[in-house]
């Protein structure tokens, strides 16, 4: 591929020198690239040139001049790309008309016409969009034929841009291909169903496949592993940023270095692959700093991860019509995937498992799946595995080189096995999800271990009580049931674990309990349950030492008890905290608040707060992004925020304040509010002053202020287009 050079690009545009240098850093890393899709290279042209700071929406027509012109040359395939682009600056958004026509071995004139709008926003990194691609009467049009389309086509259509994961190659190959053929549901449905052969043996589609290999070709090798490493996962799952990167960290993927720490590499690598377009972000979007919080794989990208996995003996999955004969060399990352007919005889009757380093489980769960051969197993991921019990769980102590074991979503667990303790290179488990409810005394032994995740809040479901239990599974039921209790008993020694950065879920029981949290210096995440009115002063004295805390929860033992009855000025939650979340009575916010100047997130629930002062001592933090008021933790009748309060609020969400009638925003408070999500607030009549909200962009409402809709629309007047108000 032929780049523009920069300083010749620079002298044709004749740019300020603040944009010069913009469009230095923009241009220089792609000249890297080998050959990248071809929506990853416009996304990242786009998103620097319009949102990057100091750059103005006029130096969009500068587009038309980076990208006039360039060839791809794979395979003694040639293929030219013309481009042409009508683009107008309107609500803060670049609406672009691209016309692609591709010239070469294939018959001349094919074309695709979008309408590319909120594609380009920052937080958008999905190539074109299916709703603005299908926007049009045709998705594809070939030498101005009219297609009539109706409903099946329109349905096999959608499904193929879901396929094609925004990739305009992708799109305009397929769409000439398709052109070729019968404009017939039936056909179209055909190739959705053969979609991954046709790639393989189809000469017209395999240069989907080239282009896109090339942009493995070119990845660095440190995201080389980690990229193939997603093949590991089943089709359109969503892949949740924290699990993906524990992952990563005990395959060794991502690693301390020079200072920063494997979690921030492993956040590094992923957000690399996003802007690369190898993966493409979730919808768990931060609401307020827009950071991704899960991923998943287009499809077409899909199906080259796993041929590239499978041709490098990475990955080996057991599904549906594998051949176990395939194999070739030792297995390293070993799938159960759910369609499998679970055939014992093939674990490890006819599989080498010597070497296998991770172990994932999807659908049901088998005994026979854990091996006395896997010595070397280090990431053994069961979320979710259905049917799986205390009792099999007993051979995971011979597992001595683990690092990562999940049982997060196996409602059937209800205890560990005391041989945990002799996972000594663990280094995160995870039992959310469970029925958990006190940990080994072995735990205690697990010194490496960072990550603790438990639930907070345990409920019995029907099912547990099925079928496949043994004798120990009965007694830890019946255990259980006499358990009135939430949160997790943790053992004695707990301190010892000094490793530890993440804890939630834990009960305090007593002043044993928060002696041991003392020890726990590397701490950053601690959730805590249990509180009460008794042990409240000895907690917050606690935690006052530990200087790496940064986000902290607290749960009441119950709705009487108070959280902050001993907190003043002498007293208070660590001045460091940046995410708080406080479940229970609050008596004496307005003496100690104020002193969180680094708080940016706080969430209160069942707090009571009935007077002004106290959402005003709120108000004047300045740093405080995100304010969560959830069940009755004001119960006033008015909601009144003042001039200047808020002046970093970002996200405000109001949930079942039960006695709230009214809502009121003064002038020049919130400024910055982007988000107001109004949900079962089912006593309020009014909401005022939204008109003074300069920064609002959207309003999530359910159906308890269907009523306030008309109102609400008539604060907005003429700013409504610019404001999204939607039904949650």
């Amino acid at each position: 591929m032929e780049l523009p050079q920069p300083q010749p690009l620079l002298q044709l545009l004749n740019a300020p020198p603040l944009v010069q240098l913009q469009l230095v850093r923009m241009v220089a890393p792609l000249q890297l690239l080998c050959t990248p899709p071809l929506a990853h290279l416009l996304r990242s042209v786009v998103a620097r040139l319009f949102h990057c700071g100091g750059v103005k929406h006029r130096y969009g027509r500068l587009l038309c001049r980076l990208l006039p012109r360039f060839v791809v040359r794979q395979l003694r395939i040639d293929i030219e790309l013309r481009w042409w682009w009508r683009w107008r600056w309107s609500r803060g958004a670049v609406e672009v008309e691209m016309v692609v026509e591709e010239t070469g071995r294939r018959r001349r004139g094919s074309s695709l016409v979008f309408n590319w709008s909120s594609a380009m926003s920052p937080g958008r990194r999905n190539g074109f969009p299916e709703d603005d691609a299908m926007r049009k009467e045709r998705v594809w049009k070939y030498n101005t034929e009219q297609i009539p389309f109706v409903p099946a086509m329109m349905e096999q259509a959608k499904i193929i841009l879901k396929k094609c994961g925004g990739h305009p190659l992708a799109i305009s190959t397929i769409g000439g291909f398709l052109a070729t053929k019968p404009k017939t549901a039936i056909e179209w449905r055909m190739m959705n169903d053969r979609i991954s052969a046709e790639l393989e043996i189809n000469p017209e589609l395999r240069t989907i496949k080239t282009v896109l290999m090339r942009s493995y070709d070119g990845l660095p090798y440190y995201l080389k592993s980690a990229f193939l490493y997603l093949s590991i996962f089943q089709e359109n799952q969503v892949i949740r940023l924290d699990r993906l990167v524990r992952r990563w960290i005990a395959e060794g993927y991502s690693q301390d270095f020079h200072g920063i720490t494997a979690e921030q590499l492993g956040r590094r690598y992923f957000e690399e692959l996003a802007d690369r377009s190898m993966i493409l972000p979730g919808e768990d979007v931060n609401d307020y700093n827009g950071k991704i919080n899960s991923c998943q794989l287009h499809d077409i990208i899909r199906e080259i991860c796993i041929s590239k996995a499978k041709d490098e003996n990475f990955v080996f999955k057991l599904e549906d019509g594998c051949c176990l004969s395939s194999t070739q060399g030792p297995i390293r990352h070993l799938v159960i995937g759910s369609n499998w007919k679970r055939d014992g005889d093939a674990l490890p009757g006819v599989l080498d498992l010597s070497h296998v380093r991770s172990l994932t489980v999807f659908g049901d769960w088998r005994p026979f799946f854990i091996s006395e051969n896997m010595r070397f197993l280090r990431v053994l991921d069961l979320e979710d595995t259905l049917g799986l019990r205390d009792h099999h769980l007993d051979c995971v102590g011979k597992l001595h080189h683990l690092k990562y074991l999940s049982l997060r979503g196996c409602w059937n667990i209800y205890c560990l096995p005391n041989s945990v303790g002799n996972l000594r290179h663990l280094q995160t488990l995870d039992v959310r999800g469970t029925q958990i409810f006190e940990l080994p005394s072995t735990i205690t032994n697990i010194g490496l271990l960072q990550n603790l995740r438990i639930s907070d809040n345990l409920l019995l479901r029907p099912q547990v009580v099925a079928g496949g239990l043994n004798r120990c599974d009965v007694l830890n039921l019946f255990r259980y049931q006499f358990n009135d209790k939430k949160g997790v008993k943790l053992p004695r020694g707990i301190g010892q674990l000094k490793a530890l950065h993440k804890l939630d879920g834990a009960r305090v029981e007593g002043n044993a309990t928060l002696k041991e949290f003392r020890e726990l210096t590397e701490l950053r995440k601690l959730g805590v349950v249990g509180i009460s009115s008794k042990n409240s002063m000895g907690f917050w004295f606690t935690i006052a030492g530990l200087y790496h805390l940064r986000s902290l929860s607290v749960r009441g033992n119950s709705r009487k008890d108070e959280l902050d009855g001993c907190l003043d000025e002498g007293l208070s939650p660590p001045s460091w905290l940046e995410s708080l979340k406080l479940y229970g009575k609050l008596v004496r916010v307005t003496d100690w608040i104020h002193q969180l100047q680094d708080l940016c997130k706080l969430v209160l629930d069942e707090s009571n707060l009935e007077q002004d002062d106290s959402i005003e001592a709120l108000g004047v933090l300045p740093n405080l992004a995100v304010l969560r008021l959830k069940t009755d933790s004001f119960v006033g009748k008015q909601l009144h925020f003042k001039n200047s309060a808020f002046p970093s609020l970002v996200v405000l969400e109001l949930y079942r304040l039960t006695n709230l009638e009214s809502v009121l925003f003064e002038e020049d408070a919130m400024p910055r509010l982007e988000l107001l999500q109004v949900v079962s607030l089912y006593g309020l009549k009014k909401i005022s002053g939204l008109s003074v909200l300069t920064s609002l962009k959207e309003i999530r409402l359910d159906a308890s202020a269907e009523s306030l809709k008309p109102e609400i629309l008539s604060q907005l007047g003429e700013r409504q287009k610019h404001v999204v108000v939607k039904d949650v």
